[in-house]
């Protein structure tokens, strides 16, 4: 048995509406394109291309087309499964020893990672902006890849000014010539859509420029419902869908991709406040549909969840982290947990990770599901135990519980009265106490060796003087 039956929560004719929807935004409304030979390259792939206000139309057939020939996901052959990673962005780090909010320092952000090291379902995630004090904005996305390299983070492929572009190549050159490997192994770069419909002129041209020289960039899309997309959330997933498949049909056009994701990152606009929030039950049920939307064109689909809105470790945290994750495992067979981030992607806990790290467990576990057979069925021992007996000492039950229940390792196991008595602790608080432990443990050693760090720093500091 696995916990896997995809949920449908939309009708036939619902989902008829929001494909039609889609067809209609690409053909009559369009996507404007800031950049002259990406309008060349979609017109030779078979867009309506109006040069002069920069909009790429696509026509139904087309698009039908370009559905109809993607690479076609096995949906029924699925595995559940849950991830957990601990990301850096820009943001403050939650000090678990003076539980102040801090500015990012290379000794926390060596303790972030090393406490991901230490974890059993967390693995250490992706950095995107450069958050150390200090480092000149202009090099953020130079001095980001490096201290991924250093420490063991993804890079996530800031570009943010053209002028970095050769230089970025560069150091993945530094970092080919150091482990033996190709530099092109080193190159990670991403751009975003501005929601709606705009591929704007500076992430158009860095994309048309590393697409010259052979490097894919990848192009994403995230949108709040209210403020960058339609205040429905019907409306919110066409558009997303839509901002989806033309993504699609960019990649098809430079690099022959064929295999399509829907991605979902849709969240409602706080309208009081102006705030894009994270943890609202909206993110799980726009996720839900486009799942279902990623189930109709037998393609692959990823959800954007395991976040919330709240502050510092706390009920509100874990609630909304369940909330948007479990619906997307649910949906769409998978999820990931941001391990260690709070107050939507503007803070970062040791403590909270390792309180995501037992999450994670408990999920997975969840994931796995369980097997019939006629052993584990018991009909045997059933008859053997008779009424009113007890499992608890049977070889049936010695050879299969350590599999079959997952063991918390900070959630109680104790009932009131001796929880009382070994000292009243909460999950927080063992987390914290198990944080303490990890970050007294040695640091990691670093992942490059310091000629390679100071070839690095020595590109870094020629893109800061030029």
């Amino acid at each position: 048995m696995k916990p896997f039956a995809p949920m449908d929560v939309l009708s036939r004719a619902e989902e008829d509406a929001i494909h039609s929807s889609v067809l209609r935004i690409l053909d009559e409304v369009g996507v404007r394109v800031e950049e002259d030979s990406i309008l060349a390259r979609l017109s030779d792939f078979g867009a309506q291309v109006d040069p002069d206000r920069r909009l790429a139309r696509f026509s139904p057939a087309l698009v039908e087309g370009v559905l109809e020939s993607c690479e076609p996901f096995d949906w029924d052959g699925i595995t559940p499964s849950v991830t957990a990673s601990a990301g850096v962005y820009l943001g403050a780090y939650l000090d678990p020893q003076t539980d102040e909010f801090a500015p990012w320092n290379l000794r926390r952000l060596a303790d972030y990672a090393k406490v991901a090291h230490h974890l059993e379902n967390v693995q250490i995630g992706g950095m995107l902006g450069c958050p150390i004090e200090g480092v000149p904005r202009g090099v953020h996305p130079l001095h980001q890849r490096y201290l991924c390299w250093k420490y063991g983070f993804g890079v996530g492929g800031s570009i943010w000014e053209l002028g970095l572009a050769p230089y970025i190549l560069q150091m993945g050159e530094v970092m080919g010539s150091a482990t033996g490997r190709d530099p092109a192994e080193f190159f990670s770069a991403a751009v975003y859509l501005q929601s709606p419909l705009k591929f704007g002129e500076p992430e158009a041209e860095q994309y048309a420029w590393f697409a010259r020289r052979g490097y894919r960039v990848v192009v994403g899309n995230m949108m709040a419902a209210g403020g960058t997309g339609p205040a429905t959330l019907a409306g919110a997933v066409a558009l997303q869908t839509a901002e989806c498949l033309f993504i699609h049909m960019l990649q098809r056009a430079y690099w022959g991709e064929r295999g399509l994701c829907l991605g979902c990152s849709i969240t409602p606009l706080d309208m009081q406040r102006g705030m894009y929030p994270y943890g609202r039950p909206e993110r799980p049920l726009a996720a839900l549909a486009m799942a279902q939307m990623a189930r109709r064109y037998r393609v692959r689909f990823a959800g954007h969840g395991g976040h919330t809105d709240a502050k510092r470790p706390s009920a509100e945290a874990g609630a909304q982290k369940v909330l948007t994750s479990l619906p997307l495992l649910m949906a769409g067979g998978s999820a990931d947990i941001s391990a260690g981030l709070l107050s939507v992607d503007a803070v970062f806990s040791p403590v909270q990770m390792v309180l995501d790290d037992e999450l994670t467990g408990a999920l997975r576990r969840f994931a796995r599901g369980f097997e019939i057979t006629e052993e584990t069925l018991a009909l045997d021992e059933i008859k053997a135990v008779g009424p009113g007996g007890c499992f608890t000492g049977t070889e049936h039950t010695l050879r299969h519980y350590r599999e079959e229940h997952w063991q918390p390792g900070l959630w109680t196991r104790e009932m009131l009265a001796s929880w009382l008595e070994s000292g009243a602790k909460t999950d927080a608080e063992r987390a914290w106490e198990r944080c303490r432990d990890i970050l007294a443990e040695p640091d990691l050693p670093p992942g490059i060796d310091e000629a390679t760090e100071r070839e690095l720093l020595a590109v870094i500091d020629g893109a800061g003087e030029a």
